[in-house]
């Protein structure tokens, strides 16, 4: 038996996930994690579902009150491109320090992969910080290319703070 499984995410893994996300803060040096279990548990297995997620769970070890110990995971969702139809898009592929260099990440990464192909995506995007060597070699190694140096795309963003001051605005009628 393998000391590794690496299968679909369930309601009662979201305090693992967000310990795992807090790794990852902490490794992209990001400030604060908004994220909490309940909106984990909320907007991944609720009556509406925002997200779907992989993750890595140790076959060997028990956390606390006999939940699973996670290594990693992997978050995705879907979009549609007007360009080409369906596309998943990696939001986190994430692996604790300890287990990295084993093939684990490579292989939730072709998971995540094959899940796409299934659902007949015709993309599979992510974003990774300009930064992060490991991570773009990581991808790179496994055919990803950067679309921003490819074709000069941009990739812009407003936060909270920003939709509600947009929503704020008054737009004068026509």
């Amino acid at each position: 038996m393998s000391e590794y499984n690496i299968r679909p995410a369930e309601e009662g893994d979201c305090e693992e996930i967000l310990r795992l996300r807090q790794e990852l803060a902490v490794y992209n040096k990001t400030p604060g994690l908004e994220l909490t279990a309940e909106k984990l548990r909320k907007d991944g297995f609720g009556e509406q579902k925002y997200f779907e997620c992989l993750v890595v769970e140790d076959t060997k070890a028990t956390a606390s009150q006999d939940k699973p110990v996670l290594w990693g995971y992997a978050l995705y969702f879907y979009v549609y491109s007007t360009w080409s139809g369906r596309v998943i898009f990696l939001e986190d592929l994430f692996l604790s320090e300890e287990h990295r260099g084993r093939g684990i990440g490579s292989k939730l990464f072709h998971e995540v992969a094959q899940i796409g192909l299934a659902q007949d995506c015709q993309r599979m995007k992510w974003e990774v910080y300009a930064w992060n060597k490991p991570s773009i070699d990581f991808y790179k190694k496994r055919g990803g290319y950067n679309v921003t140096e490819s074709t000069e795309l941009d990739i812009y963003q407003m936060n909270r703070a920003e939709l509600e001051q947009l929503v704020k605005l008054h737009w004068p009628s026509n």
